[in-house]
């Protein structure tokens, strides 16, 4: 059995357990996370997706991207996987949520910011590279570069309450 995610409603009421494969074979929509990580100074970090990746391979990305595991909350994956990716251990703060649909990906997408100053240590098999920008930067890459079609509308969620300095 492969990974088990939720399937959602349109209201994001669970349906019940769906493997990752089916739901992205049948278009099921099914939960998945955003973390931005940003430096105290408001910097965000920004990911490059790594050729190898199934969907959308060799794009630029959110600091931390994901699906919700089968039997954690959002707030749960969110830590898990930041911590998985980046190797950052601190809270996350939930900002919204939004429903994304782009082959093969149907999405319920929370977004989370969390803040640190520790050493990063990307995933090597999820990232090709990273870098820490403005929010001048990003709004560049999102106008400019090759990104994952989840980034832009994530990015409007949190681009506004990202201040020059952040801290929690």
């Amino acid at each position: 059995m492969g990974e088990l995610l939720y399937n959602v409603d349109e209201q994001d009421k669970v349906i019940g357990p769906v493997e990752r494969d089916r739901a992205h074979k049948e278009g099921l929509l099914h939960r998945s996370a955003i973390v931005f990580l940003l430096r105290p100074d408001g910097t965000i970090l920004i990911q490059h997706r790594s050729p190898a990746k199934k969907t959308f391979p060799d794009c630029t990305d959110c600091s931390c991207t994901f699906h919700v595991g089968f039997g954690e909350s959002y707030e749960q994956s969110a830590k898990r996987e930041l911590m998985e990716e980046t190797g950052t251990t601190r809270p996350v703060r939930y900002i919204g949520k939004f429903h994304h649909h782009d082959k093969p990906e149907n999405q319920m997408v929370a977004v989370f910011v969390s803040t640190s100053d520790e050493q990063i240590h990307i995933a090597k098999e999820e990232s090709t590279g990273f870098r820490f920008v403005t929010k001048r930067e990003v709004d560049r890459i999102v106008a400019e570069e090759k990104i994952t079609p989840w980034f832009a509308p994530a990015w409007r969620l949190v681009r506004d309450i990202i201040k020059d300095t952040w801290f929690f």
